[in-house]
């Protein structure tokens, strides 16, 4: 396919509208749920962190597994067709997603034990189907560019419409208007998959040739004629950890485990930020469709700026420029919504780097590695399972930390909490330091991690060589 064509409006809409459904998946699941299931559902917030914790931790253990079974499938035998190696992973996503996601939103039981349980159940399910499916597409994409502003353009794309299926997600209260959710969740789903494996771009030719002779991972598994099954474990266990073998990848992950927390710990408490400490209602949601926006439409800059001075670097200064948003909600109390509204603005702009960069910053790899069209669905399989780490570790931690203080809702209210100095508010109010300042301090370790991982320096014309360095 033509250079100049890969990136036209209709090879991306294609491409990119199955990232709606993934995102109204995803925030759901680490954003409105622990606040649904913690107040309206009455089931103590340790206990939804640890459910959150368990279920995904199942589900990130098979993450790098079903990245290495992507890899293995053989292509289709029809060019140009959907029967490439990421179709059906991609169709074993959707009944999982949907079975699953309906059992988030509408739990079976009575009891706050019958619920936290059904919760536990439903989210195994959906985080199997996501997996399915976020692998492969993420692999997908990081077949279609060749260039780094192609890479950034396909990410971007499939990220900015994922902030619609968000947007459209946050608007609403959960707890009001599931019905309406999962609706339109599954129908931009059936769209998106249809969609994709139709009229998308297809994976390059020759990755796929190549893959039609692999030996399937079954054969592989019992092909004891040759080899062992233990021998066969083990070399499954190695081809699942090559990635991690490249120095540059281990530098980046260790970046994007930093980042990654960073964000997912006020993503986790920003429900009871914005009711319990600002004083805003249902009806205030759209700030955070705000921010989910701003990040959607600063893709488009974000992309611009990494053609310029290229990914890291781009990557770089969007995490810097947070860093003053996180003091300033420390300094925000009762009805500060403008001032709310501006850190939404100013993270939302630095969110698009986050949508934007790292992904394309994998595909960049595998092809400096010498991997290209072989091994990217086991580097995104080790990438989906950090970022799954994040999600999990965050509602454990933040919810655990709020019980273990006895936190509670009235806290910030009282007379004499308002009565305190900044400081004193700081020391008394476990939310202010799980929300800004312990994120704070993991974006500052990112910043340094990936200020001397030498990933910034690197330019399109790097030799495979520097690049695919092995420690």
């Amino acid at each position: 396919m033509n250079h100049l064509h890969r990136t036209s409006a209709k090879n991306l809409l294609n491409y990119g509208l199955l990232g709606w459904a993934l995102g109204a998946v995803a925030v759901p699941i680490y954003i409105q749920v622990p606040y649904l299931y913690s107040r309206i559902y009455e089931v103590p917030s340790a206990w939804v962190g640890v459910i959150l914790l368990l279920s995904r931790l199942l589900d990130a253990v098979l993450d790098p597994a079903i990245g290495l079974w992507v890899d293995r499938r053989s292509g289709g035998s029809k060019p140009g067709k959907s029967g490439n190696r990421y179709a059906l992973p991609l169709l074993l996503a959707a009944p999982l997603l949907l079975l699953g996601m309906a059992g988030v939103f509408f739990p079976f039981g009575n009891t706050p034990s019958e619920y936290a349980a059904s919760l536990m159940v439903s989210l195994i399910v959906v985080h199997l189907g996501y997996s399915f499916a976020s692998i492969a597409y993420q692999a997908w994409g990081a077949e279609l560019g060749h260039t780094d502003k192609e890479r950034s353009t396909y990410v971007a794309v499939r990220e900015g419409v994922g902030i619609l299926g968000v947007v459209f997600a946050v608007s609403l209260a959960l707890e009001t208007n599931a019905g309406l959710i999962f609706t339109v969740f599954a129908f931009m789903l059936v769209l998106g998959m249809f969609l994709l494996l139709n009229f998308s771009p297809q994976p390059d030719q020759a990755a796929q040739k190549a893959l039609q002779v692999a030996e399937s991972p079954l054969a592989t598994t019992f092909h004891t004629a040759q080899v062992g099954a233990a021998a066969a474990i083990r070399k499954g266990l190695a081809d699942i950890v090559q990635p991690l073998r490249r120095q540059n990848f281990r530098k980046l992950m260790s970046v994007f485990l930093c980042n990654g927390l960073a964000a997912a710990l006020p993503a986790t408490l920003v429900p009871f930020y914005m009711r319990d400490r600002l004083g805003l209602g249902d009806s205030d949601q759209w700030v955070l469709a705000v921010y989910f926006l701003v990040g959607a439409a600063s893709t488009v800059f974000w992309v611009w700026l990494a053609s310029k001075i290229g990914l890291a670097r781009s990557w770089l200064f969007g995490m810097v420029l947070s860093i003053p948003a996180f003091i300033i909600v420390i300094t925000l109390g009762e009805g500060d919504l403008a001032g709310y509204l501006l850190v939404c603005v100013v993270t939302g702009f630095a969110l698009g780097a986050d949508l934007s960069l790292p992904a394309a910053l994998v595909a960049r790899l595998i092809e400096e590695n010498g991997e290209r069209g072989k091994t990217e669905g086991t580097y995104f399989g080790l990438w989906n399972w950090v970022n799954k780490f994040n999600l999990a570790l965050a509602p454990s931690f933040a919810l655990g930390t709020l019980q273990w203080f006895s936190y509670s809702a009235e806290m910030a209210k009282t007379e004499a909490y308002q009565n305190m100095g900044l400081l004193q508010q700081l020391a008394n109010d476990p939310l202010l330091w799980v929300y800004a300042l312990v994120p704070c301090a993991l974006k500052l370790l990112a910043i340094v991690l990936l200020g001397r991982s030498g990933l910034a320096s690197l330019n399109q014309t790097t030799n495979n060589t520097t690049i695919g360095s092995t420690a």
